[in-house]
């Protein structure tokens, strides 16, 4: 077809899917951001250095807030004037956040603006990373020259094959978000039970393994990687938390150990942004795997 021609893709991610800046540059992602309250004072993400919000965590009142929708409509226009004629959104979890509806609302109604552009908008049902790899596999395919319908219809098509799993060393900050249950917070501190997280299929946390100790967490979040992945082609990541000099350690330990595996295609590293790291706190742990056909 002549459109598929000259078809320009452009793609449009919020900050909490987590893409590593060297893709985000290469494929010219427009990254639109979350925001973070502070004590009723409002942030951009990336307009602020972790060590201010940690120093913040625990003795302030702080939220996350979903982004401008000015931003999204500024990273729509950017697209446009750039030639692109057909976009692509990512989104984290419409089951854990608005963000997702209200990149659907906001591009519903600058359509009417630029009825020649066309827009489709992907709910990942995933987070951090998880949803990031998706987009990540998308902007390669569109570079292999596939075209947008293609890409779209992968995107709906595969975008369960996408899993992380995490460990953070207290749920007081999940439970603080309303993200899990305050009693099984206290009870899992207690018992130093943590429990290795991943999302499920409609897009919410559940806790798929326990184990008792942090350390001996990390290689059950490894395991557990391990288990999804089984022996088949896939992209991984391997994500932490914070500025400990030791987490940077183990996630350097835990690419080597991924990146050795036969299966594995490639492995990203990478830190959550701010706003996830107001619901996991600092020091978490994750792997993040992409089953590739």
């Amino acid at each position: 077809m002549e459109d598929d021609i000259v078809e320009k893709i452009g793609i449009i991610v919020d900050s909490g899917t987590d893409i590593p800046k060297n893709i985000i540059e290469k494929y010219n992602i427009k990254v639109v951001p979350l925001r973070i309250v502070i004590n009723g004072k409002e942030y951009e993400e990336g307009s602020i250095s972790e060590e201010f919000l940690l120093k913040r965590l625990d003795d302030s009142e702080v939220k996350t807030s979903l982004p401008n929708p000015d931003s999204i409509v500024n990273a729509i226009e950017s697209c446009i004037n750039e030639g692109v004629n057909k976009i692509i959104t990512f989104n984290i979890s419409s089951n854990m956040s608005g963000t997702y509806n209200l990149f659907r609302l906001t591009t519903n109604s600058i359509k009417e603006k630029y009825p020649e552009v066309q827009i489709e908008n992907i709910d990942t049902l995933n987070i951090s990373i998880g949803a990031g790899i998706i987009a990540y596999r998308a902007a390669q395919m569109i570079e292999e020259g596939k075209s947008f319908d293609e890409v779209v219809e992968w995107c709906n098509k595969n975008k369960n094959k996408s899993k992380v799993f995490f460990v953070i060393p207290s749920l007081k900050y999940l439970a603080k978000g309303g993200r899990i249950g305050k009693v099984s917070a206290k009870i899992g501190e207690l018992l130093n039970i943590k429990p290795i997280i991943s999302i499920n299929d409609e897009g919410i946390y559940y806790t798929i393994s326990k184990t008792r100790g942090f350390k001996k967490s990390f290689s059950k979040v490894y395991e557990e990687f391990l288990k999804f992945v089984d022996d088949q082609k896939h992209m991984a990541a391997v994500y932490i938390s914070g500025t400990s000099k030791e987490f940077e350690k183990l996630q350097k330990n835990f690419f080597e150990k991924v990146s050795s595996l036969e299966h594995s295609v490639e492995v990203v590293v990478g830190k959550v942004s701010s706003t996830l790291l107001v619901h996991s706190g600092p020091d978490m742990f994750g792997i993040g795997a992409f089953i590739i056909e």
